[in-house]
């Protein structure tokens, strides 16, 4: 069948002068808008709507383009199709197997998209010296964006793939060769052998059609919201025998998922993407999977074979880390993890003392995974059993019949018999039965590693309260206030988070402030007994107590469910800081009033697009209009009657909204310039 494909293009070919020896050209410059004027100008109005049925113009793509601006896609960003004539010729890549090329809403050229980098059909490798005919109409499927701010064009390194050319392929046939195809895939089974082949980190050089059960999805709702995306396992029976999981998996046909829901355990489906064996950099685990890809088919099923806790988690107690997404934290202090119990481990190897039975002769651990059945310590992890109420209630010595039970753990991800553990383990329940100390609240825990403000380490209060003393050694910290008298005028309090509390000895406004100041913040941000807060300050010590020395404030992390000192602003909307506004939820029906300084607008900018700065923290603006529901491109307007520029201290309203990941005010209007 790839024979004949090539046989016609051959022909297509042949009826069209060919330009394959020309070098590609440059990047081109910003195609005219249409209908902008000028002497002959030919007007293209938009069509489409960048789905297969009823793919977008080059006219709509290159305003879909300028929508998304120049910020470079990913294989996660959201693909379209868009249909154009040829006008420039691309031969493939002798290495990549991919072309890159120009398209036209007509044969003179009068608009310009780039095809860059494009894979053959179904995002397969091209032959070397295979050329895409100039005068072809071609399909392209992908992510789009705006190169530079001025080059619409698709991303890039195989991210798109053409569709179909002259109507031919549809997606149905591969111009390079593929494993397995959409009618006769290969099993999840055979799937898992061939990645089994390649070296780590290896991917195939070509993409697999596969097909399986799902047996769970473990992508939580929170990183659903943020990337759209799914992780899910499959295998050829809906058990964990012989599964792969498909990383950052998309919908139907390339469209992104609607909920976390549309997949679950039990459901048969096709998966077309390239094949990885991914090794984890901090741990060494290798795991099998498909990434890149998108679903070919999907029939929903009753349920699955897996008995596996679902969710990667975010480490809280309302919703735990699973051991895989614990193992890849590596290092983290007062997390939530929730498992089976497997086994328990003898001596002081991991992987020759790990035994997989309820028949242990060691009380000081255990090993947990997130199926019962498991049996590979690479998927697996240790448990520290501290002396006391938690080793009495957990051990497998006492208490056998603890053996394959669901477990609710909390403690420290750190090294563990040489492999990510959990240590300093505080509080589990088992059934109905806690042991231990809970810590209060369950907050989300706060990662030790990375740099805060001001070159500041991030830590958690446990590893802060462990630290040494210093007055050179400055830390970042986040929690929440309690013990705040009213009307202090220095901030002295206890912050508390998931691993630990410590007292504060006094909050600055900002590093080298003056004191006295913390009612000032107290009335800016609304700060009170649980409000979550994150400051920079030094390991000190009074009499022997541990203390927050030298802090000053970074900025106010949640209100505490309190209201955060807010008040109405116009048109009703809640007034809120920066920070606060990006830690609340999607909506367009909840407005805020926002105000900060102008950064990063460009000159002439028709929109309103820029960073919106407090003391709080930063946040993009997609656009401002002039009042609610006004005209668009209407901002130099605005510019000339305030004198709007950066530096400019504005006041808008909009909606939380966000764009690939990106926290965005959306919908957003002018309500005044304060200077």
């Amino acid at each position: 069948m790839r024979k004949i494909a090539y046989s016609m293009i051959a022909m297509a070919m042949a009826a069209f002068t060919l330009t394959s020896c020309e070098d590609v050209p440059a990047p081109f410059g910003q195609p005219e808008d249409p209908g902008s004027g000028g002497g002959g100008t030919v007007v293209i109005e938009p069509t489409g709507s960048g789905t297969e049925a009823d793919p977008y113009n080059v006219a709509a793509a290159i305003e879909k383009c300028k929508e998304i601006g120049d910020e470079t896609p990913t294989a996660s960003s959201p693909k379209y199709y868009v249909k154009g004539i040829v006008t420039t010729a691309g031969e493939a890549d002798a290495s990549y197997g991919n072309a890159t090329f120009v398209i036209s809403d007509d044969e003179n050229g009068t608009n310009k998209f780039t095809a860059f980098q494009v894979l053959g059909f179904n995002g397969a490798k091209m032959p070397a010296g295979y050329s895409i005919p100039v005068g072809a109409e071609v399909v392209i499927y992908g992510p789009i964006y705006n190169y530079k701010g001025n080059t619409p064009e698709t991303g890039g390194k195989g991210m798109a793939y053409i569709y179909s050319i002259n109507g031919e392929g549809g997606g149905d046939q591969p111009s390079g060769e593929t494993i397995g195809t959409k009618d006769d895939p290969i099993k999840a089974s055979e799937a898992l052998t061939k990645i089994n082949a390649l070296a780590d980190g290896e991917k195939s050089t070509s993409k697999a059609y596969v097909k399986g059960k799902i047996v769970k999805v473990t992508t939580s709702q929170e990183n659903f919201e943020k990337y759209g995306n799914i992780n899910y396992w499959i295998s050829d029976d809906g058990t964990e025998a012989n599964q792969v999981q498909v990383y950052a998996g998309d919908g139907l046909n390339g469209e992104k998922f609607k909920s976390v829901n549309d997949i679950a355990a039990g459901d048969e489906v096709v998966v077309f993407g390239t094949l990885y064996k991914y090794v984890n950099k901090n741990s060494g685990a290798v795991t099998p999977e498909i990434e890149g890809s998108y679903l070919v088919s999907l029939v929903k099923g009753q349920g699955g074979g897996g008995d596996t806790p679902s969710g990667d988690g975010d480490g809280t107690e309302a919703n735990p880390y699973s051991v895989s997404a614990a193992i890849a934290k590596a290092d983290q202090a007062g997390v939530f993890v929730k498992a089976y119990i497997v086994g328990w481990i003898e001596g002081q190897v991991y992987n020759t003392g790990a035994h997989f039975n309820g028949s242990s002769t060691v009380a000081t651990n255990i090993l947990i995974a997130e199926s019962a059945n498991e049996t590979d310590p690479a998927k697996c992890m240790p448990v520290q059993l501290p002396s006391g109420a938690v080793r009495s209630g957990v051990n497998l010595v006492d208490n056998p019949d603890n053996y394959k039970k669901e477990i609710l753990l909390y403690g420290d991800i750190t090294k563990y018999f040489g492999t990510a553990g959990l240590k300093n383990t505080k509080y589990a329940k088992i059934g109905t039965t806690e042991v231990g100390t809970k810590p209060e609240g369950g907050d989300t825990p706060t990662p030790s590693g990375g740099e805060g403000a001001d070159g500041s380490k991030i830590v958690s209060i446990a590893d802060f309260n462990a630290a040494s003393e210093s007055d050179n050694v400055w830390y970042q910290l986040t929690g929440t206030v309690k013990n705040l008298k009213d009307g202090d005028q220095y901030g002295n309090f206890d912050l508390e988070d998931a691993s630990g509390s410590v007292y504060v000895y006094g909050v600055l406004s900002e590093k080298g402030g003056a004191k006295k100041k913390f009612q000032d913040l107290v009335s800016k941000y609304g700060i009170k007994n649980g409000t979550k807060i994150t400051i920079v300050g030094t390991r000190g010590s009074f009499q022997g107590k541990i203390e927050v020395m030298n802090a000053y404030f970074i900025r106010v992390e949640s209100d505490g469910g309190q209201g955060g000192g807010s008040s109405t602003g116009a048109d009703g909307s809640t007034v809120i800081s920066v920070a606060n506004f990006n830690a609340a939820a999607e909506s367009n029906d909840v407005w805020y009033q926002l105000t900060g300084t102008i950064k990063n607008l460009k000159d002439g900018d028709q929109y309103g697009n820029f960073d919106l700065e407090d003391n709080t923290g930063s946040v993009y603006v997609y656009g401002v209009l002039s009042e609610k529901g006004g005209a668009k491109k209407k901002f130099q307007d605005l510019v000339s009657k305030y004198g709007i520029k950066n530096g400019s201290v504005i006041t808008i309203v909009g909606n939380r909204g966000s764009f690939q990941g990106k926290i965005e005010v959306m919908n957003a209007y002018f309500i005044k310039v304060t200077n």
